[in-house]
């Protein structure tokens, strides 16, 4: 019997996910866990692997289709083997018409795929190309020129202005998929539209997306044509993906919280030296916020009021039981948090393994929902980039984020010497409803001990 692939449910909210692109074609051998999609949520894109073994025998959407969770999206089986149609799974599935995504045919474009298609709902039935059915476009054609295509595919190029007569069909029988049409268009859309925009001439611009297509980022190397336009006109993109996620969330976060933002300064003097004593010989170095996050996880099991959440519908405060920390990194299309569980329960050297193996994963797209969720306190850190304090938005449902900026020289005076001191500048915002200011400034003040009093910390 050919099982079914599904578009996972990578989250509790998540609701419907992109298909990136199909990495595999009908027809294609498959092992059972080789990848064979990729998919975008709006948190990260991931690849989904085979449940069994065998050969693609139905892909019921194609590249850029934004499919609800758990809907039947295409099956693997024993070649030849009879698969439920596309509207039969559809139905089974109890799932929602397909819709395409304008920006989608190259995930880089614009960070993610668009939640609504500009390209508009289309039959569910023709979206889809089995093997089974790659005898129906061989019969009586909707247009007159009886061209062997799917439904879909015949839309799509109408909408995209392409004669269809002059695609080739990667089908059964040489027919027409949706796919064969994106591939004969030479950019994508968005970066069909900034050409235009700019008077970039597509045919001087060598592609390097999916099937060599001209994508947004192959475009600044270009050379611009004259254009009688006396200015460019302003970059129109999705709001979409992760960018999408955040926006909702900061918003959310901002209108819902009452935030207080304290400062306070932590003198990095002893903590310095004792990261460089650490780090000589190590091929695995520790870095100032590895140590920034182990003196919080610290602090958050100390007092239990900030790792607290407020559950306004029950009306309750729940203390979460472990310090879970999270740490913000910032992608290019946005910021993610992953998380580091019980980080108070972790040796340094831990906790910077595992740090540096999140963010890495992170940047790649490879984290899992659960390592981007269930945090109880997050740091973030604008150091590195010359940042000195400024007043991070709470990442819901936590009671507080701690931000940190970079090492500054300051002089002081010392037993009535002037000397020169390194400090940095700690920024607590924390939820109001939950935590006052005194409280907040405790729990600060024990961070900032730790960091002046690194020992202490590490024993």
């Amino acid at each position: 019997m050919a099982t079914e692939i599904i578009m996972p449910k990578a989250g509790m909210a998540m609701e419907k996910g992109t298909i990136v692109r199909w990495l595999k074609e009908i027809g294609d051998p498959i092992e059972s866990g080789e990848a064979i999609m990729e998919i975008e949520t709006d948190k990260i894109t991931m690849e989904t692997e085979a449940d069994a073994a065998g050969v693609l025998l139905a892909k019921f959407y194609d590249d850029g289709a934004v499919v609800p969770v758990t809907t039947i999206i295409g099956y693997i089986g024993k070649p030849d083997e009879k698969v439920p149609d596309a509207h039969s799974a559809v139905q089974a599935a109890d799932s929602a018409v397909p819709v395409t995504a304008g920006d989608a045919g190259d995930a880089g474009d614009a960070g993610a795929a668009g939640d609504a298609g500009t390209a508009g709902a289309v039959s569910a039935a023709g979206v889809a190309m089995s093997v089974g059915e790659s005898q129906m476009a061989s019969g009586p054609a909707e247009h007159s020129d009886r061209i062997r295509a799917t439904p879909y595919a015949k839309t799509l190029a109408a909408q995209k202005n392409i004669d269809i007569a002059s695609v080739p069909g990667s089908g059964a029988g040489g027919v027409i998929k949706a796919c064969d049409v994106e591939r004969a268009v030479k950019a994508t859309p968005l970066a069909a539209r900034v050409a235009a925009d700019l008077g970039i001439d597509l045919a001087t611009v060598e592609g390097t997306g999916f099937g060599g297509k001209v994508t947004r980022s192959d475009l600044p190397a270009a050379s611009p044509v004259v254009s009688a336009s006396p200015a460019a006109s302003d970059l129109k993109a999705p709001l979409a993906g992760i960018r999408k996620t955040v926006a909702r969330r900061m918003l959310q976060s901002h209108l819902e919280i009452p935030p207080v933002t304290q400062t306070m300064k932590a003198y990095v003097d002893d903590l310095l030296p004792l990261r460089d004593k650490i780090n000589k010989n190590r091929e695995q170095r520790i870095t100032i916020n590895d140590m920034i996050v182990m003196a919080c996880a610290k602090a958050v099991m100390k007092f239990p009021q900030i790792r607290t959440e407020i559950d306004t519908q029950a009306g309750q405060l729940i203390t979460r039981s472990q310090a879970n920390i999270g740490v913000a990194v910032s992608l290019e299309q946005g910021l993610i948090v992953p998380v580091l569980r019980d980080a108070d329960k972790l040796s340094l050297s831990d906790i910077s393994s595992g740090m540096k193996d999140l963010a890495g994963r992170a940047r790649s797209g490879n984290l899992r929902p659960d390592e981007y969720s269930g945090s109880t306190f997050t740091v973030s850190n604008m150091g590195a980039l010359g940042i000195q304090e400024f007043t991070p938005i709470i990442n819901q449902p936590n009671a507080a984020i701690m931000g940190v900026g970079c090492i500054n020289d300051e002089l002081a005076l010392a037993d009535g010497q002037v000397v020169s001191r390194k400090y940095l500048m700690l920024s607590l915002t924390f939820d109001h409803r939950i935590i006052d200011g005194a409280d907040a400034a405790v729990f600060q003040g024990y961070v900032k001990n730790l960091l002046e009093n690194p020992l202490d910390m590490l024993v």
